[in-house]
């Protein structure tokens, strides 16, 4: 451990043996930085990706000169898929340590390699064309652009993920699985693929409930013996016939009134029952089946109401992911803006950066790669600038030195000496004579160092 003043090797005391600093705090929160970094390591290791890159912005937000803990973060930036968090980590640690520095390889590697670049780059413009098309309802569009996606970037966390909420909006669960399975295997602990994949298990759990469930039905009622009027059997007259006439016919109205007396006061009471018991067979039937009919009306209803909530909630995450699409120009302008610095051209990157709006970012990674590069290139294309306005005001050539003047003033804004020579030339090029411009400069010039000599020097000149 090295001090963070004199860059000393630290020994065993609480202040440094070199500069005399105090090192007490300073070393706790290394050590607590290098804790969270073994965390990460070890969580990546088991591929628990979203769980390692947590640890380790912990690590370096800490400590932000952790080479290490930086490196492994753009390592797991990159196995999932975000290449531009993954160049921005490198690009930092590259120049908090320029020499020796693993970042520098994994730099190297990808630009080695146009064709992955190109592919990365277009797998994040199709992203983004799926988003747009998954927010505009036209998922089948969507799911194209993706597959294409995957088949160029099979890593890209998001785009699967995204794929699976478009198939669980159409209700296709089992190729959403599929896709969420895939995921998991890139990162074992991501949670909105836990989450997914937990909906799924739970809708197809309660759809196989439901299908094991058996049929409600009505009890049978049990049928009753009808009892006609064939069932009655009429007793035998047992007298035998009397030759006489009147008992003959006695007999025979006497039979007939039994008769009549059995029909009245067995046959119709009976058919009377079984008609009651019929007709109260009938009106519980039809109880039964108007009941039956308003519990499929109320779990219809119950089923309409679970997918309108179902298709709310998709379409309230797929609005969401909607609001992380990244603007692809401003994007292609950073990777061109990265690829002039790592190739020498500080002056053509400081060119890019300046064109750039900084409120068209989407993410941190973005807002952190651009704040890198311009750290280290506005500088060198200041100073480039003002040499060549220098050397052209000198000859002179003023419609040169102006241009370059303020090209200059925009990268280095706190050159007193710069607006000094602008000053000087605005007054050369108008004859002699100061105008609001020159004035301007040499009150620039008083206002950043008005205790310098150039500060005495613009007094001078503006009179």
């Amino acid at each position: 451990m090295r001090c963070y003043k004199c860059n000393s090797v630290l020994s065993e005391t609480d202040f440094c043996n070199s500069c005399g600093a105090d090192v007490t705090i300073y070393k706790k929160i290394v050590r607590m930085s290098n804790t969270y970094y073994n965390m990460g390591l070890a969580k990546a290791k088991v591929r628990d990706l979203s769980g390692a890159a947590d640890l380790l912005r912990r690590s370096v937000r800490i400590d932000k000169k952790n080479i290490n803990a930086r490196n492994l973060l753009g390592l797991v930036y990159f196995e999932m898929g975000e290449c531009v968090a993954a160049f921005s980590e490198w690009v930092i640690s590259k120049n908090i340590k320029p020499e020796k520095n693993v970042a520098d390889n994994y730099l190297k590697a990808v630009q080695s390699n146009p064709t992955k670049l190109n592919m990365m780059n277009q797998s994040i413009k199709k992203y983004n064309l799926a988003l747009e098309a998954a927010n505009q309802d036209s998922d089948d569009m969507a799911i194209i652009q993706l597959k294409k996606i995957l088949n160029m970037n099979p890593n890209y966390l998001k785009a699967q993920q995204l794929l699976s909420l478009l198939y669980m909006k159409q209700g296709e669960n089992d190729k959403a699985q599929k896709i969420l399975n895939k995921a998991a295997l890139i990162d074992v602990n991501n949670t909105l693929t836990l989450k997914y994949l937990d909906y799924i298990g739970a809708k197809k759990a309660a759809k196989e409930a439901k299908a094991k469930r058996p049929p409600k039905t009505v009890a049978e009622l049990k049928e009753r013996d009808e009892l006609s009027g064939n069932d009655v059997i009429i007793p035998k007259n047992s007298y035998r016939d009397v030759n006489y006439g009147l008992i003959t016919f006695v007999n025979v109205v006497i039979g007939i009134i039994i008769g009549a007396a059995m029909v009245f006061f067995l046959v119709t009471p009976a058919k009377q029952s079984d008609l009651d018991a019929e007709y109260k067979d009938t009106i519980n039937k039809y109880s039964d089946q108007v009941a039956m009919q308003n519990l499929s009306i109320s779990e219809l209803e119950r089923q309409v109401e679970e997918l309108q909530g179902e298709k709310t909630r998709l379409e309230a995450e797929l609005k969401e992911a909607s609001n992380h699409k990244a603007d692809t120009a401003v994007y292609d302008k950073l990777i061109e803006a990265a690829n002039k610095y790592f190739g020498g051209d500080h002056v053509a990157c400081a060119d890019i950066l300046y064109g750039l709006d900084i409120s068209t970012f989407t993410s941190d990674g973005m807002t952190v790669m651009y704040n890198s590069l311009k750290g280290v290139s506005y500088s060198k294309a200041g100073s480039h600038y003002n040499n060549l306005a220098y050397q052209a005001f000198n000859s002179g050539d003023y419609a040169t030195a102006i241009p370059a003047f303020e090209k200059a003033s925009v990268f280095t804004p706190e050159n007193v000496g710069l607006w000094y020579n602008m000053g000087k030339c605005y007054k050369a090029q108008n004859g002699g004579v100061n105008n609001e411009k020159s004035i301007a400069c040499f009150n620039k010039v008083i206002e950043i160092s008005p205790n310098s000599e150039y500060a005495g020097w613009a007094e001078y000149q503006k009179k």
